[in-house]
């Protein structure tokens, strides 16, 4: 990592990165940040409890169903980062929230999955492209082995469209618009691991609504938009062209152009006006 970063992304800013660069700018670059949403705080919380349940049972040392819902709570009720809760979402509402998709996680999605690591701090990984390098940034929710060998990650997604309900009436996870951060997982994954992630990227999505359901999506492909194919830049190339140019458009249709969920929209960004 000789070379300096034109830019520097995490995987879970990705999605940011394309539908606002503006936002992006003002909350990566920039380090602008504002009070965290009962809605993030409930996902911090759930992965918090699920992680502690699968981690101690890849150690070999399991901990009860109850020992997992007692983290999560615990997350909700001492926050590490200030929480702003509202009508929408108390903290009621998330501590009952948290249990009860904690429970189900732990009954309905972890006994059907192996898991060879949790909650994986990657080593940075610098991309170079030829706008210069991006560096990419961020930690893997798990990875899983397949009865083949197979080796791939899996990412927990938690709110209110976390699944989708096909056409037979079963579900799966809503796998739409998070291939970009799951490809960045997986490249990250494998050099920290020094393995391949042959299998399909996973998500498990958590739904935060009255029915509280759970269920899993697989995405085959998460490099593709990444890398590039056939002349076509990847999303990479296009985010090292943005940082070597210091160009940030905004997007004032945005479905997240709001003060709630940018903090540069009040005082920052006029561009929404």
């Amino acid at each position: 990592m000789s070379e300096h970063p034109v830019i520097v992304v995490r995987a879970s800013a990705w999605p940011t990165l394309f539908d606002c660069p503006h936002r992006f700018y003002w909350q990566n670059v920039y380090g602008l940040r504002s009070p965290s949403a009962g809605r993030a705080a409930l996902g911090t919380a759930i992965h918090g409890g699920t992680a502690a349940y699968d981690q101690a049972a890849l150690e070999g040392n399991p901990i009860s169903v109850l020992d997992a819902v007692d983290a999560s709570r615990e997350l909700i009720a001492h926050p590490e980062d200030e929480v702003v809760w509202d009508a929408d979402l108390t903290m009621s509402d998330a501590d009952q929230l948290a249990t009860t998709l904690t429970t189900k996680y732990c009954h309905d999605i972890a006994p059907d999955h192996q898991f060879t690591a949790v909650e994986l701090q990657c080593e940075a990984l610098d991309v170079e492209t030829a706008q210069g390098i991006v560096r990419l940034t961020g930690k893997t929710d798990r990875i899983r082995v397949l009865e083949d060998g197979r080796k791939g990650i899996v990412d927990l997604k938690s709110g209110a469209t976390a699944t989708v309900e096909l056409d037979n009436g079963e579900r799966r996870a809503n796998t739409k618009g998070h291939h970009m951060q799951q490809g960045v997982y997986t490249l990250m994954a494998e050099q920290s691991t020094q393995e391949r992630m042959d299998a399909p990227a996973m998500i498990i999505g958590l739904q935060t609504t009255k029915k509280t359901p759970v269920a899993v999506g697989e995405m085959p492909d998460v490099k593709t938009a990444l890398l590039g194919m056939d002349g076509m830049p990847g999303l990479i190339e296009m985010a090292a062209a943005m940082g070597k140019s210091g160009s940030f458009p905004p997007n004032p249709k945005s479905m997240l152009c709001s003060a709630k969920y940018c903090p540069a929209h009040a005082h920052h960004c006029k561009y929404h006006d």
